[in-house]
């Protein structure tokens, strides 16, 4: 069993090594749930950093490195990413966006949707320090307020992806 602790401070318990694989499974959730899954990927509020917008996108398969997805499961990754960016923009959630993708030993390859706006002004550079962000956003972020705006962007992509499924059709 693999524990671990989500942006709220709650206590995440799944069982294997694989926290994504265990969420694409059901095997636990957020407080903000899911915004988005379909038989390839999942999209969700990053587990363990309260940065609202900072987005999770992760194929459903266990794939450990970029190049180990399927052309469609890229394709079709690369479409979702580019509608939920489409999405936070339009409503205002961020102007401007980085794309990281993770590949770390053991981990579940996932990427990562990060709103760069507010960053500079706390003298931040997400693109240069990465590491700063997140430790500041654990210092500075666990607030309800924050949490609040987290539950009310996922729902926001929740919504406009079910919209957009249906305008696919």
């Amino acid at each position: 069993m693999m524990q671990t602790e989500d942006y709220s401070g709650e206590i995440i318990k799944c069982m294997g090594d694989c926290p994504a694989c265990a969420y694409a499974n059901h095997e636990f959730s957020l407080p903000c749930g899911m915004a988005y899954e379909d038989e390839i990927c999942t999209v969700s509020q990053d587990w363990q950093l309260p940065i609202n917008g900072m987005i999770i996108v992760a194929p459903k398969r266990h794939v450990k490195l970029f190049e180990e997805m399927t052309k469609e499961e890229r394709v079709h990754i690369f479409e979702i990413v580019n509608k939920v960016i489409s999405i936070m923009r339009k409503n205002e959630i961020a102007k401007d966006f980085n794309v990281l993708f993770e590949e770390k030993k053991g981990i579940h390859f996932h990427i990562w949707i990060l709103p760069r706006d507010g960053w500079k002004e706390l003298g931040i550079d997400p693109t240069k320090n990465i590491g700063d962000l997140i430790k500041y956003s654990l210092n500075n972020l666990k607030t309800n307020e924050n949490f609040e705006q987290i539950a009310r962007t996922t729902q926001l992509i929740r919504d406009n992806m079910v919209n957009f499924l249906k305008n696919q059709d």
